[in-house]
């Protein structure tokens, strides 16, 4: 009996260890929203994430769907839109990027929207990194 409570709590122990860590310097942990009106500048990360400065001064890290920056090396203008959430920009709205090439505009979804700290392009000294 003690060998089977022994090898299922080994077994109950392995996902937990298994789960990916989410904490990113300068980064919150906690989900939120930005406030909609006033996306005053952006700057890209690595893979598919955009920091992104509101109208408050306040940055924000936001991870889109994967592989949606795969084709916009550079990205020339980045606007938030959907009809549904007109107070806010969440989870449920669209991100619309145009690429600094003249290539076709690009609609992606947000996974992720985090409070963060400047990116490293702004501020030099930041704890945040690009991915």
């Amino acid at each position: 009996m003690r060998l089977v409570a022994t090898i299922a709590a080994g077994l109950l122990a392995v996902p937990l260890a298994a789960q990916p860590v989410t904490s990113l310097p300068g980064v919150s942990n906690d989900e939120t929203t930005i406030p909609a009106g006033g996306i005053t500048r952006f700057e890209r990360g690595k893979g598919d994430v955009v920091f992104v400065l509101d109208r408050r001064g306040r940055w924000y890290r936001v991870g889109l769907n994967e592989g949606c920056l795969r084709a916009t090396p550079k990205i020339n203008a980045l606007s938030f839109g959907d009809a549904l959430s007109s107070d806010r920009v969440d989870r449920f709205t669209r991100v619309m990027i145009d690429g600094l090439d003249g290539s076709m505009r690009l609609t992606c979804s947000i996974e992720s929207i985090r409070s963060s700290e400047a990116p490293p392009q702004v501020d030099s000294t930041s704890p945040v990194t690009l991915d």
